[in-house]
């Protein structure tokens, strides 16, 4: 499939608005907030601030994995290309870093050139629903919370099946929503993210296990998503008046009200984080 190949109206509606989300008031204020890695944190204490804690995460998410210079490895949801970078400085790896955001994907190419790393590292645009890559041509697919995004995760996760070499491995973590959510909250999340459904994480064991999947790391990581996202909208209150000047008050108030409402679900046990290694 090309680039504006023929896809669900129903997908192709929910990528439209991630990618106008993504290249709109996220790329004006969280660039410059959570800078070139956009994704949660693992926290050593509430104290800390969340570069170190996502510092942690690259660490935690890819120690043990056997990554090295051979490895293949296709990141969907790149954001500007944080861990793709981080894979091929640490690992060596080669990676191919997709996105359907033209602005994360320009600066991300930016940041690699700068980096030393375009010769490891580079970038593409592609739809998860739909990767235009060969069957078994990955040996590791990584995601770090794009899932969310999906309008059919089923077939987002036969993608990633199907382009992983025999013995690959997917490497991902995603944000949920809990089973017992209230249904208003709920509605209210899945507007937020722009996907008609989020899942918990028996539907991701499920859905990995149906496919043939074997789960090799299972790990659930909810209580750091309030910290994350309360930290996020910690700065961007004590820089309100640069970004007010930037991008107006009524953006901040909105942005602000959303993160918070992020802190809000994640402290009532509607949202959480998981991370999974699953090997094919």
């Amino acid at each position: 499939m090309t680039r504006r190949g023929t896809m669900n109206t129903a997908i192709e509606d929910v990528v439209a608005q991630t990618r106008d989300y993504y290249d709109g008031a996220a790329n004006a204020i969280y660039k410059d907030i959570w800078g070139e890695n956009i994704h949660m944190g693992l926290f050593a204490h509430a104290d800390e601030d969340l570069p170190a804690a996502m510092e942690r995460t690259n660490r935690t998410m890819s120690e043990n994995l056997g990554l090295g210079p051979d490895d293949q490895v296709l990141d969907v949801g790149c954001g500007y290309g944080a861990m793709a970078r981080y894979l091929a400085r640490e690992y060596g790896c080669s990676v191919l870093a997709t996105n359907i955001s033209d602005k994360e994907l320009e600066w991300g190419r930016e940041l690699t050139r700068d980096a030393g790393l375009d010769s490891k590292v580079d970038f593409a645009w592609a739809d998860f629903h739909a990767l235009p890559y060969d069957a078994e041509s990955f040996s590791v697919y990584w995601s770090q919370e794009a899932f969310l995004h999906a309008a059919d995760k089923h077939k987002v996760l036969q993608e990633a099946h199907r382009v992983l070499k025999p013995g690959g491995k997917l490497v991902f973590s995603e944000l949920l929503v809990r089973a017992g959510t209230p249904e208003t909250d709920r509605q209210r999340i899945y507007e937020r993210v722009g996907a008609p459904e989020m899942w918990d994480d028996s539907d991701y064991e499920r859905a990995l296990k149906n496919l043939g999947f074997t789960i090799q790391r299972h790990e659930d990581w909810s209580l750091n998503v309030a910290l994350s996202y309360g930290w996020v909208r910690s700065e961007l209150e004590r820089r309100r008046a640069e970004f007010e000047e930037r991008v107006g008050r009524d953006v901040v108030d909105a942005t602000s009200q959303a993160l918070q409402f992020w802190v809000d679900q994640a402290d009532a046990d509607s949202i959480g984080w998981v991370y999974y290694v699953a090997e094919k």
